[in-house]
């Protein structure tokens, strides 16, 4: 057994069962086009007792290297719509530096007492806003899907109300996204989109992806594939504002980086691989199994952690 010793976090972990862990995030990153922070953060502090604070920055300096790989993937399937995910940086970058002072102010709150057990504002609002966030987008995305995987294949365009309704939302300036088959939308769509995402990424240590992925072709309308790619090329900006920020704040470990970016690299690519044999509706499908699953480990842990 490798053990290796985290400095920032100030304790010891099995380095290949980071190793493992990060291979597995990194072909999900790749098959589903999210930074794989959903994931990661929470199995860091589940599997590992790493704390959340070190979590967060570590896990978006690995979205840093794992999303970059994947795009580098995606980019050479033709899944990159480089205009969008122009204009999606542009909200994030502010959305991130909200986020990271979040955690930041977390950090220094006094714990709180809940059913005879004392418990950090880190410990229970990261877990909280996680798992309300994941139950919502997994449901939507279910319901969504399970009724597409029925109907002839559109190329894995999705026609939503929300879809129709950013349409129909003609505030200037309006602009056309060719690549990814929109015909018209207003940019503060996508600016509201992105700094939502953003602030996400920032306080939970992800890359967003499981937010924006879903926004661009929910809310968008952006086909499967193309957002898939067009979503971890904004992540490769997101996670390195991110890894920045935190590191400042002093919440990246690099000795922890390192075996999840290496795994997740690894991963990134066999995942994009898969993506391009697998119709859209069954993406979305199976992305909404993955996050009821991440969402059900959150309660369970959070439930052992007050109860027992």
């Amino acid at each position: 057994m490798l053990t290796i010793y985290l400095p920032i976090a100030n304790m010891e972990v099995n380095g290949i069962a980071l190793l493992g862990l990060g291979l597995m995030v990194g072909f999900l990153v790749g098959l589903f086009g999210v930074g794989g922070g959903f994931l990661m953060t929470p199995m860091l502090n589940i599997l590992f007792g790493i704390p959340y604070n070190v979590a967060v920055g570590s896990d978006l300096a690995q979205i840093l290297g794992t999303s970059t790989s994947g795009a580098i993937r995606h980019r050479r399937l033709g899944n990159v719509d480089y205009k969008l995910a122009f204009l999606m940086v542009l909200g994030l970058v502010p959305g991130v530096e909200v986020g990271a002072r979040i955690i930041q102010k977390l950090k220094f709150i006094a714990s709180v007492d809940l059913w005879g057990k004392t418990i950090t504002a880190l410990d229970l609002f990261v877990p909280l806003a996680y798992i309300a966030l994941l139950i919502t987008i997994g449901t939507l995305i279910f319901r969504e899907s399970r009724g597409a995987r029925r109907r002839p294949p559109r190329g894995g365009k999705v026609d939503s109300r929300l879809s129709r309704w950013a349409r129909s939302f003609r505030l200037p300036p309006l602009i056309s996204l060719p690549r990814s088959q929109v015909e018209s939308i207003s940019i503060w769509i996508l600016l509201l989109v992105s700094f939502f995402t953003g602030l996400v990424a920032g306080s939970l240590g992800v890359g967003g992806g499981f937010i924006m992925m879903p926004a661009l072709i929910y809310l968008v309308g952006v086909p499967t594939t193309v957002a898939i790619g067009t979503d971890l090329l904004q992540i490769v900006f997101t996670a390195f504002y991110g890894t920045l920020t935190h590191a400042l704040k002093g919440n990246v470990d690099i000795i922890l980086v390192i075996p999840i970016l290496l795994g997740g690299s690894i991963g990134a690519q066999f995942g994009a691989m898969v993506t391009r044999r697998l119709r859209g509706a069954n993406i979305r499908y199976a992305f909404s199994i993955l996050i009821w699953l991440v969402a059900i480990m959150l309660i369970f842990k959070l439930a052992m952690t007050l109860l027992f």
